[in-house]
């Protein structure tokens, strides 16, 4: 719903979602004549006199007011654009953290995989060196199957 705004005993409403095509292209024709049916209604000289000066008064402030708003209203835009920039940036740098992390994960992966290969293959290289630790040793006492030399000999 749009607002209503008491201007003297006139009221005015003002649509705010028009925005700026309504400052430039509604403010421009700036025509405040009486309508021809209205002759008969006109005030005294006098009054028309600063009617007219308020009109004028009440033009210049318009176009006043259409300056700040266009003012305004370009802010906006390069505050919009430059968070769009903050923005892209931001989704820039957290898509070159994901594929870091991708890769990270990738590279966990492959290190779990060799060290699944890897450690069955350790326990099972240690038995066979205490395998042929225990021959080797075992070789000096008689082992291998030649029988043990005595010390009664």
């Amino acid at each position: 719903m749009d607002p209503l705004y008491r201007a003297g005993s006139v009221f005015m409403k003002v649509n705010t979602v028009q925005g700026k095509k309504m400052v430039e292209s509604g403010l421009q024709s700036g025509d405040f004549t009486l309508p021809p049916a209205w002759p008969s209604c006109l005030p005294p000289p006098a009054d028309l006199e600063t009617l007219q000066q308020k009109v004028a008064g009440v033009q210049r402030e318009l176009e006043d007011f259409k300056k700040e708003a266009l003012q305004a209203i370009h802010s906006l835009e390069v505050a919009f654009c430059e968070m769009n920039e903050a923005l892209a940036q931001q989704e820039e740098q957290a898509a070159r953290v994901k594929q870091r992390l991708r890769e990270e994960e990738d590279r966990g992966v492959v290190r779990n995989k060799v060290l699944t290969f890897l450690l069955p293959r350790e326990k099972q290289l240690r038995e066979h060196c205490r395998r042929l630790e225990g021959l080797l040793l075992g070789r000096g006492h008689g082992a291998l199957g030649t029988p043990r030399k005595t010390q009664a000999n």
